[in-house]
């Protein structure tokens, strides 16, 4: 501060400390409005609210149906009216409540990278079946900690088939041994696999697998999600 400045504080005499006042236009969405729209936040799988927005009148109307909530005339019309900033206001406190991203259960894996070829998204011009985007999915809740089940995810780039296969835990046998199964019900032979660069697929275990039965093992570039059809 100058020093001007300051002389003119010290000289003032004390005032009494007086509440801030609010600038700008009464607030109009209370309680009850946040309370509606974390619940309809929960309900769509806490998306974002810019994604949530588009939804918001069917997903109101369909809790409404089915008596999961009751809202007074005033308020419906409020969580209705909500623009995508309103909603990532209202929906600020709730979200530091959970995590921001999904769990990853991912562990980049040094095995075997120089021997299992990399596969950008661009190179997925496959027009004949039997060529598989493979993932696991894990289901952990919001912890990565002990034993749970997983899903293993392939999907038939040519085709779109899709076969789910349950895994209990992530160790390489099993995880091959889950590919195994997937293969013996796929309606065409398995040519190739691709995967991310998780230690349960990047092991020896499924690369010997799949290079004694003839199978093309592709992999994505680490941290690179656009490189592959997605399965999730």
């Amino acid at each position: 501060m100058h020093r001007k400045a300051v002389i003119r504080l010290l000289r003032r005499s004390p005032r009494s400390a007086t509440a801030p006042s609010r600038a700008g236009r009464p607030r109009q969405y209370g309680p009850e409005v946040t309370a509606a729209v974390e619940l309809l936040w929960q309900a769509s799988g806490r998306i974002g609210a810019h994604r949530l927005h588009p939804f918001v009148p069917e997903l109101l109307d369909r809790l409404l149906q089915w008596d999961e909530l009751r809202l007074p005339p005033a308020i419906d019309k409020l969580v209705r009216q909500a623009s995508r900033s309103t909603l990532a206001r209202l929906l600020a406190p709730a979200r530091t409540q959970y995590p921001r991203r999904g769990a990853s259960t991912t562990r980049p894996s040094s095995w075997l990278k120089q021997q299992i070829p990399l596969r950008t998204f661009a190179d997925w011009d496959e027009a004949v079946p039997g060529y598989c985007e493979i993932d696991l999915v894990a289901h952990c809740a919001s912890s990565t900690e002990g034993f749970y089940l997983c899903t293993l995810c392939a999907v038939d780039i040519a085709t779109s088939w899709v076969e789910l296969h349950a895994v209990w835990g992530k160790g390489q046998h099993r995880v091959t041994a889950a590919i195994h199964e997937v293969r013996q019900r796929l309606p065409m032979p398995l040519r190739g696999i691709d995967s991310d660069n998780g230690s349960e697929f990047i092991n020896q275990t499924l690369y010997g697998y799949c290079t004694r039965e003839g199978i093309a093992f592709t992999r994505s570039r680490a941290w690179k999600k656009n490189d592959s059809a997605h399965v999730g």
